[in-house]
């Protein structure tokens, strides 16, 4: 099955990363057919479990559903006659999106009512619900193409408004927003019942992201304060088990056990200093402990500035660096977020 993915556009490639990231997570068998501007189709085996999957788990895309197909502009309206219309019965809307200006020469409202039209002429039962549609069929206009799908999912992104970080009880000026945290753990495929630490918990912003996909955390941190508040912020949003946080100096950690996965993001200011160290010097001590902690296979995602780390820190320790994303998040700072796992030595990195 061919499924279209309308994603958020808030970075060039980490929306679509996540998506495959998030297949690769639970076994699913995939085949990137176009990637494009805030869009791509993939096929894949789809079932409604995955749907639901793709709908709790994804931070970075809006919405998705069955490919209808794709049609260049000037073949528009024609081409609609080559491809097989979608089964619909009920109310329904054609919903075109233009994603940066892309195809000017076609108006929204044009492609809408074309659509609209080809789709009653072949199902008796449909009828044109501007207002409260049952069934939503969506024209993304990217990249110089138009990507036609039946929407059967939408990411509820508003789930992550009341995790902000001025929405917690207790919350650090230097906190992940919740969407990016969400997207890491999701990068570090994630699944539930994951053994998953974060050795810098701070006051649990990827916690949170964790055990909200279902995994089981082991949280750190060298302030005994942020333990403290770190707790208390996950009690206030529903969770008192699957987890265990206490004080604890990630470069000198006696774990009971080898990890599944690795998530965090460590500090960048004043609170390294409590270790002792330079904020660089924290993240490289970190990477060359990152084999001790982790299992073989397991994957790794961390954020740290832009110029703190290179592919050759995480080889030189038998780490496999798979991808980074670079994120400006303002003036002075560039998150990079490092995508790696144990084994498997890298030829390179692919850079996005």
């Amino acid at each position: 099955m061919r499924i279209a993915f309308l994603l958020s556009g808030e970075h060039p490639s980490l929306p679509y990363h996540e998506v495959i990231a998030v297949l690769e997570a639970f076994g699913i068998k995939h085949n990137t057919l176009l990637k494009v501007d805030s869009a791509c189709v993939i096929e894949m085996d789809a079932s409604e479990r995955l749907y639901r999957i793709f709908r709790e788990r994804l931070a970075f895309t809006r919405s998705f559903g069955r490919l209808i197909g794709v049609i260049e502009p000037s073949k528009f309206p024609n081409a609609l006659d080559e491809l097989e219309p979608p089964y619909i019965t009920s109310r329904f809307r054609a919903t075109a999106i233009r994603i940066r200006g892309s195809c000017r020469e076609l108006r929204t409202t044009y492609i809408e009512r074309k659509i609209g039209e080809w789709i009653l002429s072949s199902n008796k039962g449909a009828k044109v619900d501007l207002g409260n549609p049952k069934e939503e069929i969506i024209c993304l206009i990217t990249s110089g193409l138009l990507i036609i799908y039946k929407r059967e999912g939408v990411v509820d992104r508003t789930l992550f408004k009341v995790k902000e970080v001025a929405a917690r009880p207790f919350v650090h000026p230097a906190s992940m927003r919740p969407t990016l945290a969400r997207a890491m753990v999701n990068l570090a495929r994630t699944r539930p019942g994951d053994l998953v630490l974060d050795p810098f918990v701070g006051v649990g912003g990827i916690a949170l992201e964790i055990l909200s996909v279902g995994g089981k955390l082991l949280g750190f941190d060298i302030s005994d304060k942020m333990v403290v508040e770190a707790k208390n912020n996950l009690i206030s949003y529903g969770f008192i088990e699957d987890y265990y946080i206490t004080r604890g100096d990630a470069l000198h950690l006696d774990l009971p056990a080898k990890v599944d996965r690795i998530v965090t993001d460590p500090p960048y200011g004043r609170m390294s200093q409590a270790v002792g160290t330079t904020p660089r010097e924290l993240s490289e001590g970190f990477i060359r402990k990152v084999p001790e902690y982790l299992r073989e296979g397991g994957w790794l995602a961390m954020a740290v500035p832009s110029d703190y780390l290179t592919e050759d820190d995480f080889v030189n320790v038998g780490l496999t660096p798979v991808q980074y994303f670079d994120i400006r998040e303002h003036r002075s700072l560039i998150r990079r977020i490092w995508v790696a796992r144990v084994g498997d030595n890298a030829n390179k990195v692919l850079r996005h």
